[in-house]
This record gives C-alpha cells, structure tokens and sequence, in this order.
C-alpha cells in the first residue's frame, strides 16, 4: 500500500462541480454552517456542533489524523460559491490489510443531488489505483437510506449487519456494512464499465 502518496502530496481532485482538498482551520465557518444542523447528524454517533469551537476542534481532529496517517479527509467544496459543504474521505485505515473505511457528512442544503457519490468516485478511484488498496469498506446506520443508496452506486456489494455495533444518541444501532474490492473495481474498469 502506498500510504506515503497520500499523506505526502495531499491530493487534490475536481469533478464538474466539485473541488476536494485537505480541511483546514480556514473552513471552520463553512464546516460550523452544515455541521450545527440536527438533520446532518440524525444518523451520525457525533452530535452537531453547537458552537464553532466544536468544529475547531474537529478539525484540529482531522489534522492530528493527517499527522499521524490515520486517515484522510477531504473537504468538498461547491465550486459555484467556494464554499465547504460536507466532507468526504478514508475514516480509518490499515495499511497492513490494505483496507480503509470509507465515511462522509453532507450539507442538508445539497442531499439528494448526488454530491457525495460525485466527491466519493475519485477517492475509491485513487484508492485502488494510487494507494493500491485491496477492500474500500462502509458503514451506516440501519435506517439510513441516503448513505446505502450512495454506497450502492459506488459499486459497493452488501455484506450484512453488524448488531448494535453503534452506540447513536443513546441507543445502539444496527449498522449495515458494505464493500469493494479491488479485484471487482478492476474487473469493472477493463470491462469498460465503471462505478454508478
């Protein structure tokens, strides 16, 4: 696995509408906007962010991530107004399995417009090819719709549910589990198909 490509180069990708970069202290504003909406975080384990200290802090978060390898996010940015909206990228990983965990936050404002599958296909791209990955994996909550129909048009395959894996707003929760695998992304790719 390739782990140094990320951490070293910081990648940056574009799709038609979309800009992905490293979150930053600078996006505090932007992240506090989305992130202190009760809707965005109704099937998260992490509560919205009450104040814009919350959201320094998670940032700082994800930059002691960065620092340490631990995992990778990147900042979606909506190129009509330059704006943080959500946050897409590897929530874990483990370079010796060559395996990452995949997990994303999106803007109420911009759901159901296929922004997170948008801002998701370069980083699986980038995984497989870049990092050369072996198994992208996911997780939602069991009632969480919007995350499973996104995973799906990843090319992600249904694995079953973990039982009361979550401990989400005081109640353990059922999460279902997908993934790709590299052999499937490959396949896919020389088939001249590709991910939904």
């Amino acid at each position: 696995m390739e782990i140094n490509k990320l951490f070293d180069y910081s990648p940056v990708f574009e799709t038609p509408r979309l800009f992905l970069r490293r979150l930053n202290l600078e996006d505090v504003s932007d992240y506090f906007e989305f992130a202190s909406n009760p809707l965005v975080t109704t099937f998260t384990w992490w509560d919205n962010h009450k104040s814009l200290e919350d959201s320094v802090n998670y940032i700082n978060q994800v930059i002691d991530k960065y620092n340490s390898q631990g995992a990778y996010h990147w900042g979606i940015v909506y190129k009509d107004t330059n704006k943080i909206i959500g946050r897409t990228g590897f929530v874990s990983i483990d370079e010796l399995h060559k395996r990452t965990e995949i997990g994303f936050a999106l803007s109420n404002d911009f759901w159901n417009m296929g922004i997170i599958t948008e801002a998701t296909k370069p980083i699986i791209r980038y995984g497989f090819e870049e990092l050369e990955l072996n198994r992208i994996e996911g997780r939602c909550n069991f009632e969480n719709l919007g995350s499973e129909k996104v995973m799906k048009k990843l090319g992600m395959t249904f694995e079953g549910i973990l039982r009361e894996q979550l401990k989400v707003k005081g109640e353990f929760t059922d999460q279902k589990m997908y993934s790709i695998l590299r052999r499937e992304y490959v396949s896919c790719f020389e088939e001249g198909n590709s991910i939904s």
